[in-house]
């Protein structure tokens, strides 16, 4: 199996002043949530909610913010 991109478009809802970015992703059909790196975070004004605990490909565990 290959890999799937698709160009998609981010925006904040609490801050509709902001202009939406259009990144490409990497699509991952067995995820219930999206990833986005921090940059992309910063530029959408997005507030963290609270940390959470990921689990890597590598199997490293990661305490990560999620937005």
């Amino acid at each position: 199996m290959g890999m799937i991109n698709a160009d998609i478009e981010l925006s904040n809802p609490r801050q509709p002043d902001l202009s939406p970015l259009s990144v490409q992703a990497l699509v991952d059909t067995g995820a219930m949530t999206i990833c986005i790196p921090q940059h992309i975070a910063v530029q959408l004004e997005l507030s963290e909610i609270e940390k959470r605990e990921v689990t890597t490909a590598d199997e490293k565990s990661h305490v990560v913010p999620y937005v």
